[in-house]
């Protein structure tokens, strides 16, 4: 791992910084599906890398960006679902035509969604999160050139990994839910090691691709446990067969489909701070 992390992890942040102000200045003037995706991303990855140096610098400020971005990511989550049920539910209505009333209320929906998050964006203002990150960013320089943050940087990486293989122990495909706190966790992995990937010895070039892989394998297991529950809201005196079946098969398969690569995981890191990395061959330490 090379030397000077400190450096590295803040013009990490000063990137992450530049590029989720971008996203959000492009979603004032468009509010498309894709733009809106693009600013949950980069949201996503400044928060996971507030999350990683708030790990090695603890400080006050670092901890309200945290809760001001987790926030701002939540206020996109009802659209987000509403649009990947459209996706499917678009796909699915010419075989299903049962669906045609619940199709024609997603995009309603949508489309009121889409006003509300419009307005929610203009309240999104950059001028204290500037004048935090700011403030945040001074004291870490002024930690970080005391300090050799490489192990704390990989220790903070083994907790996160540790936590993910903690929820991987609990998986029970009857309980979905169990399914989706390791997703949480295995995404909060993806975006840490997206954050310092120059920094780790190796780190194959599809290591990503891998990762997201997997984290797509129990999305789609999510989105179809939220389909389903909408659905049921949809029709109160219950779910025609046919879509139930449908639905059901679809959210079987999805599940069938992780378990049988669940172990992948393995390969994601290491076990502990003793092994090596799982791509690097007698590797001792870094």
């Amino acid at each position: 791992m090379p030397k000077h992390v400190g450096k590295l992890l803040l013009d990490a942040l000063d990137n992450h910084w530049d590029r989720y102000r971008k996203r959000l200045k492009t979603c004032r003037h468009d509010i498309s599906e894709d733009a809106v995706h693009e600013l949950r991303i980069a949201t996503r990855r400044l928060l996971s890398l507030i999350e990683l140096i708030g790990t090695l610098a603890p400080q006050r400020q670092l901890n309200k960006l945290r809760k001001i971005l987790k926030t701002q990511l939540d206020g996109f989550d009802e659209l987000r679902d509403t649009q990947v049920m459209l996706l499917e539910i678009g796909k699915t209505v010419a075989v299903l035509p049962e669906l045609t009333p619940f199709l024609q209320h997603l995009e309603q929906h949508e489309q009121h969604l889409l006003l509300q998050t419009e307005a929610f964006i203009e309240t999104l203002t950059i001028v204290k999160l500037k004048r935090k990150l700011k403030k945040a960013h001074g004291r870490c320089k002024r930690l970080f050139a005391h300090d050799d943050a490489n192990i704390a940087v990989l220790a903070a990486i083994d907790n996160v990994y540790g936590i993910a293989l903690s929820r991987y122990q609990a998986v029970d495909p009857e309980q979905l839910a169990s399914i989706h706190h390791l997703r949480i966790a295995v995404k909060k992995l993806r975006y840490m090691l997206t954050s310092v990937q120059a920094m780790i010895p190796g780190l194959p070039d599809d290591h990503q691709k891998q990762l997201q892989t997997y984290l797509t394998r129990m999305g789609d297991i999510q989105n179809s446990a939220v389909l389903l529950q909408m659905l049921d809201a949809f029709f109160p005196a219950g779910i025609p067969q046919t879509i139930l079946r449908h639905f059901q098969q679809q959210q079987n398969d999805l599940i069938a489909a992780f378990m049988a690569h669940r172990e992948e995981i393995f390969g994601f890191w290491r076990k502990n701070s003793e092994q090596d990395l799982p791509w690097v061959s007698g590797n001792q330490g870094f």
